[in-house]
């Protein structure tokens, strides 16, 4: 769906419908700022799928054939308390001391990007998608050697959110899924015997200290970042540089101050959340937004609706990277916030603030042309974007 099209839609739920029932994917919808912020930060609302309502749409989408035997219940993004904290906890703490130290890494890698870039190239394809995989298998400690088929695998996995895959996509993702599985695997063995300076190491070090984490639990999750880090922080990227070129005032206002680039990315995660919903289970019967909902049926937020609520955000159509006031809600909210944030941040940052650096005349090669987006639900990506610089 165009986002103009999308975006009078929700403005119209908001007013008519700010919670409906969705009998297809049996799913409570919310699209008002102040009712999904609710819910995301209710320390009692679950995440498990399999806890969910018998024919949800939710209970079938969580992968059961991507992932080995005893893997599909070790993502922290299906666990609840107390299994959430006890997997998240180290693993966020290892994330975050790395994050903090990652920057030259990805100043590199996205100087590496720049330099080899024509006259004219997809900003996509060929610079917000290689950004994240390199600077993921940074993370990793993928060795440089691997790259190039560390990348393959990670492109073909990502097939996994797309709509309708015929069967020898199916069997494309998979492969590359496992494939990575095994890439993982050899990494633990190998860093069991001699640590390296990264993520793995980390967390192989907190284990043999005793942190109660599982090989599964370290394998899924980094598997998670990788596939989930990549799509959406490619699309985050891509979707900055589209908003600038495609507001030549804004674009004047960060050449001539840098320092915005913070709230340059903000503005971008309100106006095009990478991900455009979440959901959550009732663990009991309960009364949201005004409406009974009971034990086990799902509720969903609609991300996109809420950062645009205009009881929130005044002009909330309008781009404006000097914005102040309420925090958009694309990263979620609760023990389930995301939790690759501040990796998605500097990768953002860097990577803008150096193309609109790099090339002064930077600018759309197709004008006129309406973006084409992805056709992947749930997320919000642009399928191209050619450029000029």
């Amino acid at each position: 769906m165009d986002l103009d099209e999308r975006h009078r839609m929700l403005d119209a739920l908001r007013t008519s419908q700010p919670i409906f029932r969705d009998e297809n994917s049996k799913t409570f919808v919310l699209s008002r700022y102040a009712d999904i912020r609710a819910l995301l930060t209710d320390p009692g609302m679950l995440r498990n799928a399999d806890l969910a309502e018998e024919g949800s749409l939710v209970r079938s989408f969580k992968p059961a054939d991507m992932n080995r035997p005893g893997d599909r219940d070790a993502g922290m993004g299906w666990l609840d308390a107390p299994d959430h904290a006890r997997v998240r906890g180290p693993i966020q703490l290892a994330l975050n001391r790395r994050v903090a130290a990652l920057r030259p890494a990805v100043e590199a890698i996205v100087a590496a990007r720049l330099d080899a870039l024509g006259n004219r190239f997809d900003a996509v394809e060929d610079f917000a998608v290689p950004i994240p995989i390199a600077v993921i298998g940074k993370l990793l400690g993928v060795d440089t050697g691997d790259m190039d088929r560390f990348r393959a695998w990670s492109e073909a996995a990502i097939g996994v959110f797309a709509p309708n895959p015929t069967v020898q996509e199916r069997a494309a993702t998979k492969a590359a899924s496992e494939a990575i599985s095994d890439y993982l695997d050899v990494s633990m063995a190998l860093r069991r015997k001699a640590p390296r300076d990264d993520l793995v190491s980390d967390l192989i070090a907190a284990q043999a200290e005793g942190v109660p984490l599982s090989d599964a639990e370290i394998r899924v999750n980094c598997m998670n970042l990788l596939l989930g880090g990549n799509v959406t922080t490619a699309d985050l990227i891509a979707s900055a540089i589209w908003l600038l070129l495609a507001h030549p005032d804004q674009l004047a206002r960060l050449r001539s101050d840098p320092a915005l680039i913070g709230g340059m990315v903000e503005e971008v995660l309100r106006l095009v959340p990478p991900g455009e919903g979440t959901q959550r289970i009732a663990p009991r019967d309960m009364t949201i937004a005004g409406c009974p909902v009971h034990k086990s049926q799902v509720v969903a937020g609609l991300v996109d609706s809420a950062n645009r609520d205009p009881g929130i955000f005044p002009d909330p159509h309008r781009f404006d990277i000097g914005r102040r006031g309420a925090a958009h809600l694309s990263f979620g909210g609760g023990a389930h916030v995301c939790i690759g944030q501040h990796l998605a941040r500097l990768e953002a940052q860097v990577a803008v603030g150096s193309i609109v650096a790099r090339f002064p005349e930077l600018r759309l090669a197709e004008p006129d042309a309406r973006p084409v987006w992805r056709e992947v639900p749930f997320f919000r990506g642009l399928a191209t974007l050619p450029v000029l610089r």
